[in-house]
């Protein structure tokens, strides 16, 4: 039985290649930059040809029953529809078709939905723990993680893929985390599953080690835990900051200063900094005790549960002292 503790014990690459871009001081590099829209059609035929001709492991997976333990420890393989798997139903049937536009161009990727995970809910904007292997369409690895990581889809400096951070927060965390026969912890009914995407949701033309340029990537994962990010730590999670509600927080820059708002520690660029103009609110629930009632401009931000029935709850107030309905940490005004 695969053993869930947060140490590194094998890497089979040294450096996460999730991420689609690096920090400031690094310098990328590019292949020859092609038409995203043409791409797109080129990546869709070669996605529809590989869950075409592929399966993945069902057999090892309990479908009557997706919540059993027995899945808990399951690790997804692919395989071609070929000899003695002639009869094996395709991954076309069995996943779902997502479509969103990215940099004005309509893609199309695919959810392979095993179990959704019993736990909480995450954003695009959160960080995820996981254990995952990224491949090519040929089914190499370019990088595989067995013991979980700890991935901001969104972070400070770095991203993760567009593709990934749409398909991720498809799936919910580990309702559990138990400690095993052996003594080890383990997660109980996590998300488990596996995203197909174009080149575009992915690296497109920027070269990583292992991935040609305008590669289609697959990642197949198990969720076991997710943290409520606030990336600038101004009070105000960074699933608050994503303001026209796309889906996309790396666009909304209140005050047009070049940093986007999750990044931002005034976001209104007043010179007053946004943690200065919200008001954080911790609530302790004993067990019986009742909900507390919040404020009309007061957000719950995080939740928390621990052994002895003790609920935390976090919020923000997001104060509006000129009442022109827009916050204050918004209003420059």
């Amino acid at each position: 039985m695969m053993k869930f503790v947060k140490f590194t014990f094998l890497m089979i690459i040294t450096s996460a290649v999730i991420f689609s871009c690096k920090s400031d001081d690094d310098t990328a590099t590019f292949a020859e930059l092609r038409d995203r829209g043409e791409q797109q059609i080129e990546d869709d035929a070669a996605l529809i040809e590989f869950l075409t001709t592929h399966f993945y492991n069902y057999d090892d997976f309990d479908l009557t029953n997706p919540e059993s333990a027995a899945n808990d420890t399951f690790t997804m393989e692919f395989g071609k529809i070929e000899g003695a798997n002639a009869s094996r139903t395709p991954l076309i049937d069995q996943v779902e078709v997502r479509t969103t536009t990215y940099l004005d161009v309509d893609y199309k990727y695919y959810v392979l939905k095993l179990r959704e995970g019993g736990g909480k809910t995450y954003s695009s904007f959160d960080a995820v723990d996981l254990t995952y292997r990224g491949q090519l369409l040929d089914l190499e690895t370019f990088d595989f993680r067995i013991t979980q990581q700890n991935i901001p889809l969104v972070g400070s400096t770095v991203s993760t893929v567009r593709g990934f951070q749409l398909g991720l927060p498809e799936f919910k965390t580990a309702e559990d985390i138990i400690e095993g026969s052996n003594g080890f912890l383990e997660a109980r009914n996590g998300g488990i599953g596996a995203i197909f995407i174009p080149s575009g949701l992915g690296y497109f033309s920027f070269l990583q080690p292992g991935i040609p340029a305008y590669s289609p990537l697959i990642f197949s994962f198990n969720v076991f835990d997710a943290d409520f990010l606030d990336t600038d730590f101004d009070g105000v999670l960074s699933s608050m900051e994503d303001l026209d509600g796309d889906n996309d927080v790396l666009n909304d820059d209140t005050d047009g200063d070049g940093i986007p708002n999750f990044r931002d520690s005034d976001d209104d660029g007043d010179g007053t900094i946004t943690v200065n103009e919200v008001v954080q609110n911790t609530y302790t629930l004993n067990p019986g005790d009742m909900e507390p009632v919040l404020a009309s401009n007061e957000v719950e931000k995080t939740r928390d549960t621990d052994d002895a029935g003790v609920t935390t709850i976090r919020t923000v107030v997001l104060t509006d002292t000129d009442g022109d309905g827009t916050p204050d940490y918004l209003d420059a005004n």
